[in-house]
């Protein structure tokens, strides 16, 4: 008599475990082997799974010093079970060994692969690409950390903006949490910008869900809406956004279609290591559109000088100040 498998119970991370524990107990059968390639060939996410666990049950013999009981523990069940022949689900033999290798190691924590941190100087931007296949764009004075757990990929916004290319994966939710609030995946591209405690998400492609630290509601956007929220909970409409505006950053450019200057001059601010001062409070209404380059700072308050009724002078290093024309 052999182990039952019950194919159709537990979800895929759990059917990994499953497998990858079998294939190391040391008298995993040629027909076990068998039917695991058919079911790892079954589907990418399988192919996925597997390689997450098989990947952790590696770094399992890095930390076999600090915790063998817990080891010894685990593979000591897997002995017992096939010694005494019980009939055994994947998924309930997946969950007992979860628990003992989750319970033994909490101290730890358990991150997936670890929780990596990325950020972005003034005027520097960066492409990161994560394990999946997923893709972030980190644009300037940005910072953001990376964390995979065996059920989650979560992102946390520190500041700046970035771009998400996420690769879907119903089994590995990926999320972004920003001053609070909750950026899910649901198969996109999508652009977050925080800016202090408030946060911009405009979706390129696919879909989002947002919800706000207050709300227990998620709102969904499609490609050309945006929606802001802050740390309060406060959240705006949902409205049309142009996303090759949005996404200019990305060719090095910023576009303003009637921003009023104070607004243009902080996101001028973002890019360059300097101080943008507006004495005169008249003049922060003033409304600027145009096509401005992020790397050449004087260029563009030139540019805005040229169009609209200031002056820019250079009173010290690193410090303009606009004034009215005379």
């Amino acid at each position: 008599m052999t182990d039952t498998y019950d194919t159709s119970s537990g979800s895929v991370h759990e059917l990994a475990v499953f497998w990858v524990t079998r294939l190391h107990s040391g008298d995993c059968t040629d027909q076990e082997r068998h039917d695991f390639e058919v079911w790892l060939a079954q589907s990418e996410a399988h192919r996925i799974a597997h390689q997450d666990v098989a990947a952790f049950w590696e770094g399992l013999s890095r930390i076999e010093p600090l915790a063998a009981p817990q080891l010894a523990a685990a593979r000591a069940y897997l002995r017992k079970t096939r010694q005494s022949r019980r009939a055994l689900t994947k998924k309930r033999l997946a969950g007992i060994l979860s628990l003992i290798l989750i319970t033994g190691f909490s101290p730890f924590g358990w991150t997936w692969l670890s929780t990596d941190i990325y950020r972005t100087a003034k005027g520097e931007s960066t492409s990161i690409e994560l394990s999946d296949g997923s893709r972030i764009d980190l644009n300037t004075d940005t910072e953001l950390s990376v964390q995979y757990t065996w059920t989650a990929r979560s992102v946390k916004l520190e500041r700046g903006e970035a771009l998400f290319s996420v690769v879907h994966n119903p089994e590995k939710p990926f999320e972004v949490s920003a001053a609070g609030g909750r950026i899910q995946d649901i198969g996109t591209r999508f652009n977050i910008y925080r800016q202090a405690d408030r946060v911009s998400v405009t979706v390129l492609e696919g879909e989002v869900s947002v919800a706000s630290s207050q709300s227990s509601t998620t709102q969904n956007l499609i490609p050309g809406q945006q929606i802001s929220y802050d740390s309060t909970g406060q959240t705006s409409a949902i409205s049309p956004i142009d996303i090759d505006a949005a996404t200019a950053w990305q060719k090095g450019q910023l576009v303003f279609k009637g921003q009023p200057l104070n607004s243009v001059l902080e996101q001028l601010g973002r890019y360059h290591d300097t101080s943008l001062q507006v004495p005169d409070s008249r003049l922060q209404s003033l409304k600027v559109s145009g096509v401005f380059p992020t790397n050449n700072l004087s260029l563009a308050l030139n540019t805005i000088a040229g169009a609209l009724p200031i002056k820019v002078s250079q009173t010290v290093t690193n410090t303009f100040v606009i004034a009215p024309a005379d």
